[in-house]
């Protein structure tokens, strides 16, 4: 343990000497030197020089986290900042979901991002149609948390809008209060009734609807924010090091994968280096929260850094965070 915080400190190999000097462990340095070695051994350190200290492998990083995760708590302070944040003024939703990875960022010096909320586990609270031109619709769904989604629908044929207002009506009367996954499920059904084939009206509603809900339940958003605070690591300075982090801060792809198993852990998730499933991940850590509406969990928040992080301060941010989220989507 001691090993990983000095090297988290100095960025720099770690010597007997200096364990033996900055922390009052009861042994003197040979006895020190001694222990490393046998970590070395047991795969919890490696030594990149003959000459050189020693620093701590993933398999050292994953043993502190793991006992750290017994012990975490938010410091007054940051924790503070959070609620300052947030309570400054009111938001809706998708400002909230761009600003939360620069608060992020700025508190922990590293990069940062967030998934905004899945839809498909959002509550529908009222769907609108709104003639735009001919032939062309603009249909919006409210959901929890004032969550509004618009979505452009090329029409099969004009409708007034009065007859968009009357679609508008039934189909709240069938799908306020599911989920838009839900909702997505109950018109396919009500599609395929003998009913719809004959039923011009409700046929023309059900395509409506179903278009704009097909189209927003493709959709995922990630915010992300301190590429370039990320950059001012030590490790970074090498330019392989930095493109690699770049490109996967860039892509997303990579980091969609971890927000979601984050959701799906229903909770905090660290993965430290090798862990990391994509290569372009292999020498980053990360650590994930999810967030939720209720018991569901709808997004997710982390942070991306070297494998050497501030995991003892890291990790209440993020859990913090994302308990805050869940919070202001219940209001």
């Amino acid at each position: 343990m001691a090993t990983v915080q000095e090297f988290i400190s100095s960025a720099a190999p770690v010597g007997s000497q200096q364990v033996a000097a900055r922390y009052s462990i009861g042994v003197k340095a040979a006895m020190v030197r001694s222990i490393m070695a046998d970590l070395e051994e047991a795969g919890f350190l490696a030594q990149p020089h003959v000459s050189a200290g020693r620093v701590p492998t993933d398999k050292a990083f994953r043993y502190y986290v793991n006992h750290l995760l017994l012990s975490s708590r938010i410091a007054f302070e940051d924790r503070a900042q959070i609620e300052l944040h947030y309570s400054s003024r009111p938001r809706d939703l998708e400002d909230v979901m761009r600003d939360t990875p620069r608060l992020l960022a700025l508190l922990t010096g590293q990069a940062a991002l967030v998934m905004a909320p899945r839809l498909e586990s959002m509550t529908v609270e009222r769907v609108n149609f709104v003639r735009l031109r001919e032939r062309q619709v603009l249909a919006v769904f409210v959901a929890t948390a004032d969550t509004m989604q618009n979505r452009l629908i090329d029409a099969e044929r004009d409708f007034s809008q009065e007859e968009l207002n009357r679609m508008a009506r039934y189909l709240n009367e069938s799908l306020v209060g599911r989920s838009l996954d839900e909702a997505r499920r109950w018109i396919e059904r009500q599609l395929m009734e003998e009913r719809a084939a004959y039923d011009q009206f409700m046929r023309e509603a059900l395509s409506l609807g179903e278009g704009a809900i097909a189209d927003s339940l493709d959709r995922t958003e990630v915010y992300v924010e301190g590429s370039v605070k990320a950059l001012e690591q030590p490790e970074f300075a090498d330019p392989e090091r930095m493109r690699e982090l770049l490109r996967a801060l860039d892509d997303k792809s990579a980091l969609l994968d971890l927000l979601e198993r984050a959701i799906r852990q229903k909770g905090l998730m660290v993965s430290i280096g090798s862990e990391n499933y994509d290569p372009r991940l292999a020498g980053l850590s990360v650590i994930a929260a999810s967030y939720a509406t209720g018991s569901t969990p709808v997004g997710s928040v982390a942070v991306v850094g070297p494998v050497r992080m501030e995991y003892d301060r890291v990790i209440p941010l993020v859990e913090y965070t994302a308990r805050t989220l869940s919070r202001l989507l219940e209001h």
